[in-house]
């Protein structure tokens, strides 16, 4: 959908502080507001898409801060010859097993994505060699994925800088199984295209902004295909990685290690699960839950309470042995505390 003129019309001015005409173009739909939101963003500026937040009722504030997030991963910039380019972050999310003191194989990586059919689209792309933790990556602001992302256009040495300054990066002498990610830069030809489809810099066959994707068999086993051959051939090079796959943007990459199903998981999907942590979770001010799981013949028993510990929800699942054990691993990935009866 295209973005429309403001209220004030095409060219005119809203007054008053940033924050309010961030909140007054979005509302608008106005084509200006990437214009601001990239100046806020590039400044550095947090406190800005903070105030901005703090003026939307919460239903919108959803909206607004899953669009700000996603504009964040991704930048217009010009080439050596001075040709317009977007620049777009991508996360790949990645099942090791060891110690992590040897990098990952980024060029293992980018020949599993290009030969995977994964960059028909990249004019270039560069990938930073660290493993990073998904936890503190939780954490890390619009403002800063733009910092992250101007430092890896300039080159990796600085994202590495930035990263560590940071303290992304996964600990290198755990030993069991753990999820981690690994970011990179997909670099097109700025083509200018209709509509406002989501940055999709792997053609992972994401849709525009709030549809739902069309159902295209042909495609779906492409997109299949390729994530089979570029998982095994990562996992082929690097013996530490069990299972990997590329999941588009940071909001994608915490997603995926939250709820951990991977695709080839038959029937290890647990949405029931999910979904009551997500409704029980939007309940909350912090989204800080706190679960008690308790075994009964009915299967399950699950309460769900907010961080000062008033009851939100409950619900019983029929899960029962390993599958029961899964699900508390998936409740443990995901709450702050549980506890089992």
């Amino acid at each position: 959908m295209a973005k429309k003129d403001g209220v004030n019309g095409k060219g005119g001015q809203f007054s008053g502080t940033p924050a309010d005409r961030l909140v007054r173009l979005w509302r608008n739909n106005d084509e200006r507001f990437g214009a601001l939101l990239d100046e806020v963003l590039d400044g550095n500026r947090q406190g800005v898409i903070e105030a901005a937040l703090g003026k939307l009722r919460e239903e919108e504030g959803y909206d607004f801060m899953d669009e700000v997030e996603a504009f964040s991963e991704t930048a217009q910039s010009t080439d050596e010859h001075g040709d317009p380019t977007l620049s777009t972050l991508f996360w790949v999310a990645l099942e090791v097993e060891g110690r992590l003191d040897e990098p990952p194989s980024v060029d293992a990586i980018e020949r599993a994505l290009d030969s995977a059919g994964l960059l028909e689209k990249a004019a270039d792309m560069r990938l930073l060699p660290l493993w990073l933790d998904p936890e503190p990556l939780s954490y890390l602001e619009a403002a800063d994925r733009r910092t992250l992302l101007r430092r890896l256009i300039d080159s990796p040495e600085a994202a590495e800088a930035f990263v560590r300054e940071q303290d992304l990066v996964a600990p290198p002498d755990d030993t069991g199984t753990r999820l981690v990610g690994v970011v990179g830069l997909v670099i097109e030809e700025d083509a200018e295209q209709e509509g406002e489809a989501m940055p999709d810099p792997l053609n992972l066959g994401f849709s525009g902004e709030g549809e739902e994707p069309e159902i295209d068999p042909i495609e779906q086993e492409r997109i299949r295909q390729s994530m089979a051959a570029f998982a095994e051939a990562v996992a082929s090079a690097d013996p530490r990685v069990k299972r990997c796959e590329p999941v588009g943007g940071l909001n994608d990459l915490l997603d995926f290690t939250a709820e951990g199903v991977w695709p080839d998981d038959v029937g290890a999907s647990f949405d029931e699960v999910n979904d009551f942590l997500d409704i029980a979770g939007n309940e909350t001010g912090d989204g800080v839950l706190d679960v008690t799981a308790e075994q009964t013949p009915e299967g399950l028993q699950v309460r769900a309470y907010n961080s000062d510990g008033v009851l939100l929800d409950e619900r019983s699942f029929d899960l029962t042995g390993d599958r029961a054990e899964e699900a508390l691993a998936l409740m443990k990935r995901r709450c702050r505390r549980v506890s089992e009866g």
